[in-house]
């Protein structure tokens, strides 16, 4: 079955916008049969209209956001609140059955890291965003408040109809969202702030397999400083490898160049895996992607990269399991435990956990946050990037 496509037009855009109102006044009775319908249920068409006027229910149909069998009315994507704004995606799936359809490559995915990575954006007023890698625009949406103007790049056109219409949807307009591989499409432009969802590099046909992972990233960071502004921020969702000659740290500072000593880089490992078949496919794979004088492949890392462009060569790792946090405790928290991070002493004992991370909690979510901050800050730490030989 092919994936299904949003049918909107240019000139629907207001149409789109009092639709994504209306749909976002009906989620707020949390027994609304419209949650179950926008979360993939089918549901009647009776139903779905004790919330929604009949017109808009018509938009639904004629957006190509669902399709009618008689009086039953069947969603071809799903949606989510994520803080403000309400996000379209494919249908979830199991990625087993998405691998073996020939649209593999266009599926976009029901925004499994996105909402968790939107929480840990430093949202600092800026005058420039870019969203690298938008999907279905989860980042962008975020970064619309707090960027003047925001680009959203994506090599996926079905990505791209799906983050032009959940702009539509919010009704943001100071959002771009353009075909691009890489920074193809900015050539030029530099901005304040960059975030990339980049992909997993955990892909077990050697052709993708070589195009992702270290692939992406040398490309990335070579072409990082003639687009970060000075002071710039860069968010990046990433899966890494350590290599028995050559640590994440040595290989981020050799990928970024003769600027190096500009950016100060914080990782928050997530995960890792060193065992299993997918492992196993990557070490086969390793010499490959890099040349062998990295030597053996150790174990792969996922996490978040945060780089400062302020002129201190410093990185420090640290490691947490934000996904169980990040989302409950909220885009508050985790711009300021990310700043206080950033601003730390790594290796320096410390009393307690920061107040100002604190100060963003109410009282019912601060044993939470406290335990999460002193865990978190117990295990930053300096990291040296040595030679590579």
């Amino acid at each position: 079955m092919a994936l299904p496509a949003v049918t909107s037009k240019p000139e629907d855009r207001v149409a789109i916008a009092h639709l994504g109102q209306a749909l976002k006044t009906a989620l707020a009775d949390e027994k609304s049969p419209l949650r179950s319908f926008l979360n993939g249920d089918p549901q009647p068409r009776r139903a779905i209209e004790r919330d929604l006027e009949p017109t808009e229910v018509d938009d639904l149909l004629r957006f190509g956001v669902a399709e009618q069998t008689e009086d039953l009315l069947r969603p071809r994507f799903q949606a989510q609140l994520i803080g403000p704004h309400l996000v379209f995606s494919d249908l979830r799936q199991s990625m087993r059955v998405v691998r073996k359809t020939e649209e593999r490559n266009a599926y976009v995915d029901p925004m499994w890291e996105g909402p968790t990575l939107s929480n840990l954006l430093v949202r600092e007023p800026a005058e420039s965003g870019l969203d690298m890698g938008c999907g279905c625009g989860v980042i962008a949406l975020a970064m619309s408040t707090y960027c003047r103007r925001v680009v959203a790049l994506d090599m996926n056109p079905r990505a791209l109809m799906l983050a032009r219409f959940n702009m539509a949807l919010n009704g943001v307009d100071n959002v771009e969202v353009l075909e691009s591989d890489l920074f193809s499409a900015v050539e030029g432009a530099t901005f304040d702030r960059i975030v990339f969802n980049a992909p997993v590099g955990m892909e077990l046909l050697p052709r993708n397999a070589l195009e992702s992972g270290e692939q992406i990233l040398i490309r990335f960071f070579s072409a990082l400083s003639k687009h970060l502004k000075s002071g710039g921020i860069l968010h990046m969702n990433v899966c890494v490898k350590e290599w028995s000659r050559a640590s994440f740290a040595t290989n981020l500072r050799a990928w970024l160049g003769e600027n190096q000593r500009d950016f100060q880089s914080l990782f928050i490992e997530l995960w890792r895996v060193e065992r299993g078949f997918k492992f196993k496919v990557r070490r086969w794979l390793a010499p490959f992607v890099l040349p062998r004088q990295y030597g053996r492949l150790l174990h792969i890392r996922r996490g978040l990269l945060i780089a400062e462009r302020n002129g201190v060569a410093r990185h420090a790792e640290t490691a947490s399991a934000y996904d169980t946090w990040a989302t409950s405790l909220g885009p508050r928290f985790g711009a300021s435990l990310v700043k206080s991070l950033m601003g730390a002493d790594p290796g320096k004992a410390r009393a307690g956990p920061a107040t100002a991370v604190l100060n963003t909690l109410d009282d019912d979510h601060r044993p939470l946050g406290g335990s999460v901050t002193t865990a978190i800050f117990n295990k930053l730490q300096n990291v040296p990037a040595a030679a590579l030989p």
